[in-house]
C-alpha cells in the first residue's frame, strides 16, 4: 500500500526521538546519533518518494553489497518505527479539531 507522509517537523521528531532513546529503549543502529541519521534517510525517503510501497520504501534505507544481516535488521527496524510515527502523526492531523 502506498503511504502519504505528513508535513514532518524534523526539530519536533528529533526530540520525540531522542526521548524514545533515552525512556522507552535504546534506538537501534548503535545510539541516537547513527540512528538519528537514518530516521532522516527514511524521512526524506518518504517525503520524495510517497508513493512507494512499504518494500520498495524499505529498499531505499537498505542499500550496499556489503550490509551485515544485523545492520539489515536494525535498519528495518529503525525504519519500522518510523513508518509507525509517522502514521500515528497523520491519524492526529486528520482528526477532527486537531491542533497537530
Amino acid at each position: 500500500m502506498p503511504f502519504a507522509a505528513p508535513a514532518v517537523d524534523l526539530q519536533a521528531e528529533y526530540q520525540f526521538w531522542q526521548v524514545y532513546d533515552r525512556v522507552v529503549r535504546p534506538l537501534p543502529g548503535g545510539g541516537f546519533r547513527l540512528a538519528w541519521l537514518v530516521l532522516q534517510a527514511v524521512y526524506r525517503a518518504r517525503a520524495r518518494y510517497p508513493a512507494d510501497t512499504h518494500k520498495a520504501a524499505l529498499s531505499r534505507v537498505l542499500f550496499g553489497t556489503n550490509m551485515t544481516d544485523a545492520r539489515a535488521a536494525e535498519l528495518e527496524e529503525l525504519y519500522t518505527l518510523v513508518s509507525r510515527r509517522l502514521a500515528a502523526v497523520a491519524v492526529r492531523t486528520l482528526a477532527p479539531g486537531s491542533t497537530a
